[in-house]
């Protein structure tokens, strides 16, 4: 990982994770802290309190009740949900000057939400008590493409390129071409950020989750299966991966055979209205073939 290691510190000054998130952080991990400590956190930072406000009256992300102010939307959604989902939305700040014929953060993100939802989802019918760390999991796990065509957008392009005509998987051609992929520099731009360690794990494992460590395996081949529906999402075309994944994990056993179905459905129904949420500025959800990111 020595390739890709150097090129995470090649390009961490321009890749730092907002310091609010951080200073959450912090005061997470203080006892004494209290509500009104966030509060005055993050009040300062008028955007982030509007979409915070937003998701605490989103039935998307599970909250019922009306709420108007920062006070009554964090103790609604918990301090600990709060972090990731304050996660979801400052990521995105982080690659914006990225430019559109590199990279279209559009198409970017509107996948990576799909993912988010569709790993809500999953985590939702496999009975996970902490449903938005799914969501942000999902959204997060690709996150090492935004890092890489933000420096190398010539060799990923020509990867990308001969992944779709040589029908190789994208995460090889990456490795010839940068001595890494996607997945090793998701992770150690994670490990950069100081995010728990499930972070880095899902992103480097979950093309292949049974790599995880044993107590990240569940987190990991949901988020594989939300990943494989979403690169693909066709009713009934996964009914192996599905059946696999319910012997394989007894948290995942009481998951329907029609998983799929009713992803494919949750994230027609959500997309726009989440990725709005996460970001208002961008534009309204468009398909992406083969889930990946790139301006053609």
């Amino acid at each position: 990982m020595n390739a890709a290691r150097q090129f995470i510190s090649d390009i961490a000054e321009n890749v730092s994770i907002p310091e609010i998130y951080l200073d959450i952080r912090k005061l997470i991990k203080q006892p004494e802290t209290e509500i009104n400590d966030y509060v005055r956190l993050i009040e300062n930072d008028s955007m982030l309190t509007l979409r915070i406000i937003r998701m605490a009256n989103s039935q998307f992300f599970g909250y019922a009740r009306k709420v108007e102010n920062l006070n009554h939307a964090i103790n609604l959604i918990g301090v600990i949900q709060l972090q990731d989902l304050l996660l979801s939305s400052l990521c995105m700040r982080t690659f914006t000057s990225i430019p559109e014929q590199v990279l279209n953060l559009n198409a970017f993100w509107s996948y990576s939400t799909r993912c988010g939802i569709a790993a809500r989802v999953i985590a939702q019918h496999s009975f996970a008590p902490i449903l938005n760390h799914f969501f942000t999991l999902g959204l997060l796990h690709e996150i090492g493409h935004a890092a890489m065509y933000s420096k190398a957008p010539e060799l990923c392009l020509t990867a990308l390129e001969e992944s779709q005509s040589q029908g190789r998987p994208l995460a090889e051609l990456e490795r010839e071409y940068l001595g890494f992929d996607y997945c090793e520099s998701g992770s150690l731009l994670m490990q950069l950020w100081h995010l728990p360690e499930v972070y880095q794990q899902v992103a480097s494992h979950h093309l292949d989750p049974q790599q995880a460590d044993d107590k990240f395996q569940y987190e990991a081949q949901v988020i594989h299966l939300a990943h494989t529906i979403c690169q693909d999402p066709v009713n009934g075309k996964h009914q192996q991966l599905i059946s696999t994944s319910r012997d394989s994990f007894s948290q995942l056993q009481r998951l329907p055979a029609n998983i799929d179905s009713i992803i494919i459905g949750e994230i027609k129904e959500h997309t726009d209205a989440v990725l709005n949420m996460l970001w208002p500025v961008m534009s309204p959800y468009e398909p992406v073939d083969d889930g990946l990111l790139i301006h053609e």
